[in-house]
């Protein structure tokens, strides 16, 4: 699979399944970087118009095992397969999955995210309702830095 390179190493993969299926800006100082991806996310969301997407424990949970699988393991790949989430959450119709290495701000991943057409369109489709974002580091993988973005809806 081809996977695109970004300026400064970063790499970028969208995926989306339904059933049939300037400088980097610098995180918020408060706010965990998981919380802001999903804050930046529901932003973004806005202004497309569509609503919030709401934190799922179940996605944040995979979200998170796969940040960390990526960092541990040292690769860049998504989910497989990624439609046992569909079995995860009962009632989702569709599910996608953003993935991105090598940067480590939740606000410049998800600046890359949104310059990407197919990232964008995950995040932008009305029809998703919950979220599930996770983060991984490992100093001794090729990118350090893995971020994943999981959608679900009905």
């Amino acid at each position: 699979m081809f996977v695109p390179k970004r300026p400064g190493g970063a790499l970028l993969a969208p995926v989306l399944i339904v059933l049939c299926t300037a400088a980097p800006a610098q995180a918020h100082p408060r706010i965990p970087a998981d919380a802001r991806i999903v804050e930046l996310t529901n932003q973004a969301r806005a202004a497309a118009g569509c609503g919030p997407l709401v934190p799922d424990p179940r996605l944040m949970g995979t979200a998170g095992d796969h940040a960390g699988d990526m960092a541990g393991h040292d690769y860049f790949a998504h989910s497989r397969p990624l439609s046992r989430l569909l079995h995860l959450l009962p009632g989702a119709g569709r599910v996608g999955e953003n993935i991105a290495a090598g940067r480590g701000a939740a606000d410049s991943t998800f600046q890359q995210w949104m310059n990407s057409p197919g990232h964008r369109a995950n995040i932008e489709d009305c029809a998703y309702t919950s979220i599930g974002v996770g983060h991984g580091y490992s100093p001794h993988s090729r990118y350090g830095h893995y971020w994943v973005q999981q959608f679900a809806g009905p």
